[in-house]
């Protein structure tokens, strides 16, 4: 009867292990992830500030654009055996920004710790970091 439980375990153990491997997010989605919550976070700060928001497409776009070439050049993958994570080069620290198993991905640093790193006016010196990298 034990052996029979054990065996049991093990299989249950063996295929979730699989499952882990097999479903393990890709960077495509860590990327996405990441840059959806960034560009939420700009288009909140666009539309609280009465001047950007009067120019609010034009300054969300270029912000997109700023954000797409920071992350190509900062966002790092890591794939583990069972999970993946993202990391973030900011101001040379590695910064974990997002973990992914069984087909989600899930951010680790909250909206409020973006919303110290990216600025409307911080964006500029965004731009720069990532032409230097």
């Amino acid at each position: 009867m034990i052996k029979k439980i054990l065996l049991s375990l093990v299989i249950v153990v063996a295929l979730v292990m699989a499952a882990a491997v097999m479903t393990k997010p890709d960077y495509k989605a860590h990327y996405d992830l990441v840059k959806r919550t960034a560009l939420k976070v700009i288009d909140h700060q666009v539309n609280s500030n009465p001047w950007a928001a009067l120019f609010g497409p034009m300054v969300t776009m270029g912000a997109l654009d700023i954000v797409d070439g920071y992350l190509k050049k900062n966002l790092l993958f890591y794939d583990h055996t069972f999970y993946t994570t993202g990391v973030l080069i900011y101001q040379d620290m590695f910064i974990p920004v997002s973990v992914g198993a069984f087909g989600h991905v899930h951010m680790l640093v909250s909206e409020d710790d973006i919303k110290n790193v990216v600025r409307l006016p911080d964006l500029q010196q965004i731009k720069e970091a990532g032409r230097q990298n």
